[in-house]
């Protein structure tokens, strides 16, 4: 049994270019340049997968921001301390903004590293800055 939510998917039949998945079956509402008809499917379709990270016993999907975040920290504190460093707490912050929205992503770790990172980096730069025209 598929645990997606209800939406348009690409018909699995092929006649078609979207089909209505209603939660528990496909209906017979359909879709093709956004002209929608009604069809029914027919024969038996195979639900829609899974959407990622909602199988039982699946790992958490890993934040791609989160990871950004920390990469940028690190770039942040050893090379390029302004740009890198902020861009690491933007990427931070909406990581962490993600996760609260999505309880499946994980690198809350990550994101609040690069987050600290890229504060200390913006800080180291902008010192540098300064002490350069002082």
């Amino acid at each position: 049994m598929s645990t997606r939510p209800q939406e348009w998917f690409p018909d699995p039949s092929g006649r078609h270019e979207l089909r209505w998945w209603d939660g528990t079956q496909w209906t017979d509402h359909v879709s093709d340049d956004g002209e929608t008809a009604n069809d029914e499917p027919g024969e038996p379709l195979y639900p829609p997968p899974p959407a990622k990270g909602s199988e039982p016993g699946a790992p958490p999907t890993r934040s791609g921001r989160a990871t950004a975040a920390l990469v940028l920290g690190i770039v942040g504190i050893l090379v390029f301390p302004v740009v890198c460093s902020t861009l690491a707490i933007i990427f931070g912050a909406l990581a962490l903004r993600d996760m609260g929205e999505d309880p499946a992503l994980s690198g809350r770790k990550m994101a609040w590293w690069g987050l600290g990172l890229g504060i200390a980096g913006l800080v180291v730069g902008l010192a540098l800055i300064a002490y350069r025209f002082v």
